[in-house]
């Protein structure tokens, strides 16, 4: 009796040994996990092949958040803007002290806010895709990774109503745009792979370890008080300016928001590297997320 390894069919095979007894092999498919390249090739073609489902599922995620609300969309205007108005409020009383800006600073926080938003929701988003669609994805067949792709979309979407709050306000404190500023919606991929990797981690987390979830989700929230966001990234505070300077979202955000309000670049360098190391995490992180989501959905399960 001899076994045989091939990876595309299976087959028996009939032989006999000494004893004159009919012996069977057994050959087995061997399914091999794709590449770094074919994992990907799948995601993108499974996307494609489900493009309806995506839509429904984009248009069902629109219309059921502001359902029961009298306003709906207009919370996406006015929400940025009542933040703004608070800092504003800390600042006159000198509460806070954000040091020297570029542009006028109502106008310098409603757009970091709006950039740190958008990094900060598609985190949230993407971290609750497990929890938030178990039933869904354990009792209908379909590729989940239109339910990311389904969430960076419904984001996107979103955070362009806040961001043309935020050209007009550029505009109405005298900001002059460049060419440069056309670049702005690429100069926030980096932000959005980061917040999307982030979120596919927790998301696993918050199935076999809610604990390490919840502290994740404190950090990030806690982490925008170490993010040059309603101060300006030179700081006088010894410890404070050492994180800042270590913290990559000082340079994912200072670079965007510098590209639109005065056309320069805010630390080339540092914004190129950690870009290079978002978009390297991002692509580790996607694959090792659907090797073991469903693991996570058997302890969904379970549980």
């Amino acid at each position: 009796m001899y076994f045989v390894e091939t990876e595309k069919v299976s087959f028996l095979k009939m032989q006999k040994d000494n004893t004159g007894i009919d012996q069977v092999s057994i050959s087995l498919k061997v399914e091999r996990p794709p590449g770094l390249l074919g994992s990907w090739r799948k995601i993108i073609h499974n996307i494609s092949r489900y493009r309806f489902f995506l839509r429904q599922l984009v248009r069902i995620n629109m219309l059921v958040g502001f359902k029961k609300s009298f306003i709906g969309l207009l919370w996406l205007f006015i929400l940025p803007v009542i933040a703004v108005f608070v800092w504003i409020l800390l600042q006159g009383a000198g509460i806070v002290d954000p040091g020297k800006t570029d542009i006028p600073y109502p106008a310098y926080v409603l757009l970091s806010t709006s950039i740190w938003g958008f990094f900060i929701e598609i985190y949230r988003t993407v971290s609750q895709v497990l929890s938030g669609n178990g039933k869904i994805m354990i009792m209908t067949k379909f590729p989940h990774e239109v339910l990311v792709a389904e969430k960076i979309i419904v984001h996107l979407i979103r955070f362009a109503i806040p961001l043309a709050v935020n050209l007009v306000a550029l505009l109405l404190f005298g900001i002059k745009f460049s060419w440069l500023s056309l670049l702005f919606p690429f100069t926030l991929i980096p932000l959005l792979l980061l917040g999307v990797s982030i979120g596919l981690i927790v998301a696993l987390l918050r199935v076999v370890a809610v604990d390490i979830s919840s502290l994740i989700d404190e950090f990030m929230r806690f982490l925008m008080y170490l993010t040059p966001i309603v101060y300006a990234p030179r700081v006088e505070i010894g410890w404070l300016s050492g994180i800042v300077e270590y913290n990559p979202l000082t340079y994912l955000i200072g670079f965007s928001r510098d590209i639109l309000t005065t056309g320069s670049f805010y630390e080339p360098q540092k914004y190129l590297i950690w870009t290079g190391i978002s978009i390297l995490f991002f692509i580790v992180v996607v694959r090792f997320f659907f090797r073991v989501e469903s693991r996570m959905l058997e302890r969904l399960i379970n549980n």
